[in-house]
């Protein structure tokens, strides 16, 4: 059932990273009550992790003593959740394709569309600290904030990816009465709706393209009718006009002739009006000719052959190329 070609782009490492970096710049700056000159001013660590890690961490050494590497503030975040997102589905028959030699090209179904949701959890060892960061963040999401992803390097396929901002909790840590402070957390909780691809393929690129038009048998009106005929006399020339009834000014139906054998008795007419009728005489109007319907051609009659092909003929998928139409008739019967 599933594919036997191995396949691995890194996908969930590209969006965990991906995420990860929107956040890696968030600065944090410290000033003198006094007089509001600036002490020190720096980078706020982030790093991939559950917030169950780092709320024992803070609550097994609240003054963080034992490590000099675990400080405040400080940011960390996780990928919690996947879930396929039907509103996004795309035709499963589209494909993305770039072009591999003159031969062939490379070539994917466009994606299946999932939302994955992150949590971003921010430690700060005072209010300020915390709403410093929070502030840096919730300008870019309104809700969401969009960035643009080369999921598919290979093919050209870049996808643009937006990261909505569902949620914010704030949680206060006190140590013993509520004027002092043990730490503060905030939890962002966001959803990046990304897509994930099947195998690459590496199919012939197509070179020409032929369609082929053919009359349906059981219509008359206003298509080319063959008609096998019986006995009668004259013939029937092409361009003139034939009928059936009693003349052609009050005739049943009508139409132009195409092509007449007289060896077969086939009788091809174009731009019929009205229902010719099997047992009934046909008549020509110029020749006099006149013949009986025996029956119908069923055999679906091929009209014209449309064939087209790159100009230049060598061209790759990624050229700059017109085309050629070829268009052949076949007016005559067989």
């Amino acid at each position: 059932m599933l594919s036997n070609v191995h396949y691995y782009y890194k996908l969930n490492r590209k969006y965990v990273t991906l995420f990860g970096s929107i956040f890696n710049n968030v600065t944090l700056k410290r000033i003198k009550a006094s007089d509001s000159t600036e002490i020190e001013r720096f980078k706020v660590p982030i790093i991939y992790g559950p917030k169950e890690k780092y709320v024992t961490r803070l609550q097994s050494d609240p003054d963080l003593d034992r490590e000099v590497s675990t400080i405040l503030p400080r940011m960390s975040f996780e990928m919690t959740n996947m879930q396929y997102d039907p509103t996004r589905k795309q035709n499963s028959l589209l494909r993305a394709s770039k072009a591999n030699s003159s031969t062939r090209t490379t070539s994917s179904y466009m994606g299946v569309p999932y939302d994955i949701t992150f949590d971003l959890n921010i430690y700060a060892r005072n209010i300020d600290d915390g709403n410093q960061i929070i502030e840096q963040i919730l300008p870019y999401f309104g809700p969401d904030y969009t960035v643009t992803v080369d999921n598919l390097p290979d093919i050209g396929i870049t996808k643009d990816v937006p990261i909505i901002l569902n949620s914010i909790q704030e949680s206060t840590e006190y140590e013993g009465n509520f004027d002092s402070v043990r730490y503060v957390t905030w939890n962002l909780n966001f959803t990046m709706k990304v897509y994930y691809y099947g195998p690459i393929t590496y199919p012939k690129i197509i070179r020409t393209v032929i369609t082929n038009i053919y009359n349906d048998p059981e219509l008359q009106t206003g298509y080319i009718v063959r008609i096998n005929t019986g006995g009668g006399s004259g013939v029937f020339r092409p361009d003139d006009y034939v009928y059936q009834g009693d003349s052609y000014l009050t005739a049943n139906a009508y139409g132009i002739v195409i092509g007449w054998s007289a060896n077969t008795g086939k009788l091809q007419i174009g731009g019929t009006q009205g229902s010719f009728k099997v047992g009934q005489n046909v008549h020509a109007v110029s020749t006099n000719g006149v013949y009986t319907i025996s029956s119908f051609d069923a055999t679906p009659l091929k009209l014209a052959e449309i064939t087209i092909t790159p100009d230049p003929s060598d061209a790759l998928p990624n050229s700059d190329f017109g085309y050629t139409t070829t268009i052949t008739e076949w007016p005559n019967i067989d």
